[in-house]
């Protein structure tokens, strides 16, 4: 397959080992199937067959790489499952004698017949934690396909299989986890740049997981066309632009920042509904999401790579809970954790005790069990990040954030990685500096740049233009956002609130869109969320400056 590139019958490309079919800014084009069970037989609408998302396939190894979902229909059965981590969701409205599939949450309502009815503890979660855990979304009816999920529906009979694998304690010492830590994504990356021939984009932040595979691939000498790294602050340089740019000029390699100001509720609303309603994040990555939508670079993201070398300063409090079988109070410590970081300083209740105070138990009790499920794992808080935010929230960088690319490669959810880091014994990984050992021992040519938390954010002007024309434009936004009239949008806008201002906008037009979904009003933000996207620059249009300047 190394120089074929064929079509598959659902538009989908072949190229190499490589299966993409880009679908996240189709909108009201997005992929989707219905079959309704009926007495003169089955009714179908949508695609009979469809693979969406990324997949990678390598020679000799049954195991699909990368992030993808996909159904066939029959006539008699359909069939679906998603990647075996079940990070791309495939949302699922089965209900009576009618199932619907689509990686579009708001096309399931627009064409899919689905019901609206709300799921409130699942609503209550998110408004304590930012994201959905187990198989949740804000509506009853409403699920995404479990890792490894495979479906498979007839005659309005739905079953639904998860295939989570549990792993096994390792008995490794902190020596061979290291070496490990260098060999395994060594040997995923090496796959990938074997097979890809095209132009690859790797977004780079200043910390570990983006910096370890840059380094990797300059040791194999294949470096990224371009290097990526967004802010918001102009011409002065955040600490994570200083530390990309320290890394990217030492491996010769073209950084492209993206830093001209962005319009904060524009992109809030873009973010929102980029996560399919499931995400209180990502906003502030859109200018990243309208550079590679459409390009023809293959998008690598270092998703994973941190939860699985346990960087977390909670983890120990939570370990030592875990081993106390006290799941309760890490729910708990998660949600005041969240709570404090959303709220303004009067405030540490966060968005559950504004949007569904008498609810709180009931989320303690959905996040326990789902934490619970992972006591006997090595490190049952790290199985939940990882099975759970990871999955349900931070996946959407992959999927929607750099979804529009030719393709996107995750080497830290490569099959070897993930196992390996799932099984590590908290011994190896409780200092927290697992993944820094392993970067310095790999690379000791780039040992004296630091990470982010090394350099200090240059200070941005007072008095800056771009304040006030986001003020405008975020009324301007804030009046066609809503499903009500435009004056009352912007009441709403300006309306105060104990939260801070970012995750107030992005709750209230969450609970807004949630509230009154339907058949309208998913039509009515697919109408919106296109006006957004076709107003946005896109590509190199984004990019403030180049490094080093050509």
């Amino acid at each position: 397959m190394k120089d074929r590139a064929d079509m598959f019958p659902d538009g989908g490309l072949i190229r190499q080992t490589f299966e993409s079919r880009p679908w996240i800014d189709a909108g009201a084009d997005a992929p989707f199937i219905a079959v309704e069970a009926t007495p003169d037989g089955p009714r179908q609408s949508g695609e009979a067959a469809a693979l969406v998302g990324h997949r990678m396939r390598v020679p000799g190894d049954p195991r699909p790489r990368g992030i993808w979902g996909q159904w066939a229909w029959d006539g008699e059965t359909l069939t679906a499952e998603v990647d075996p981590l079940g990070y791309f969701s495939l949302f699922v409205f089965a209900r009576d004698n009618r199932i619907a599939l689509s990686p579009s949450m708001l096309q399931l309502f627009a064409r899919g017949g689905a019901d609206p009815r709300i799921d409130p503890v699942a609503m209550a979660v998110f408004h304590r934690l930012g994201f959905f855990v187990g198989d949740d979304t804000p509506f009853a009816d409403v699920r995404v396909l479990p890792p490894g999920g495979r479906l498979t529906w007839r005659n309005g009979v739905v079953q639904v299989t998860d295939n989570t694998p549990p792993p096994r304690a390792l008995e490794i010492s902190r020596e061979q986890a290291v070496d490990a830590f260098i060999e395994v994504p060594r040997a995923a990356i090496r796959r990938f740049l074997s097979d890809w021939d095209g132009p690859v984009g790797l977004p780079l932040s200043g910390g570990r997981d983006s910096r370890h595979i840059l380094l990797e691939m300059h040791h194999q000498k294949r470096l990224p066309d371009t290097c990526v790294t967004f802010h918001h602050g102009g011409t002065a340089l955040n600490a994570e632009v200083q530390a990309a740019r320290a890394v990217a000029a030492r491996a010769g390699v073209r950084h492209a920042i993206l830093g001209h100001p962005r319009m904060r509720l524009r992109d809030s609303l873009r973010g929102v509904l980029m996560t399919q309603l499931c995400g209180d994040e990502h906003a502030q990555m859109m200018p990243m999401h309208d550079f590679f939508t459409g390009s023809a670079y293959a998008a690598v993201d270092g998703i994973g790579g941190d939860i699985l070398t346990n960087p977390d300063n909670d983890a120990a409090g939570f370990m030592e809970r875990a081993q106390r079988d006290d799941f309760e109070g890490i729910a708990r410590g998660m949600m005041t954790g969240h709570g404090t970081v959303i709220s303004r300083p009067d405030h540490r209740g966060g968005a559950g005790a504004v949007l569904s105070p008498e609810l709180g138990d009931a989320a303690v009790a959905r996040v326990a069990q789902a934490a619970r499920a992972y006591a006997d794992w090595p490190d049952p808080y790290q199985a939940f990040w990882f099975y759970h935010r990871t999955r349900r929230e931070i996946s959407f960088t992959a999927t929607g954030v750099l979804g529009g690319a030719a393709t996107v490669f995750c080497p830290y959810l490569d099959p070897d990685f993930v196992e390996l880091g799932l099984s590590l014994p908290w011994s190896v990984t409780c200092d927290q500096k697992l993944h820094d050992d392993a970067i310095a021992r790999a690379f000791p040519g780039f040992t004296d740049i630091p990470f982010a938390e090394g350099f200090a954010s240059q200070p941005l002007a007072r008095w800056r233009a771009s304040r006030f024309t986001n003020i405008a434009d975020g009324l301007r936004v804030a009046a066609m956002a809503g499903p009500g009239s435009a004056l009352q949008g912007v009441r709403d806008s300006l309306a105060r609130t104990p939260l801070r201002r970012g995750p107030a906008d992005i709750y209230r037009l969450h609970g807004a869109f949630v509230g009154a979904m339907g058949r309208d009003e998913a039509r009515r933000l697919q109408r919106l969320e296109a006006r957004l996207r076709a107003a946005a620059p896109k590509q190199e249009g984004v990019v403030s400056d180049v490094h080093p300047s050509i």
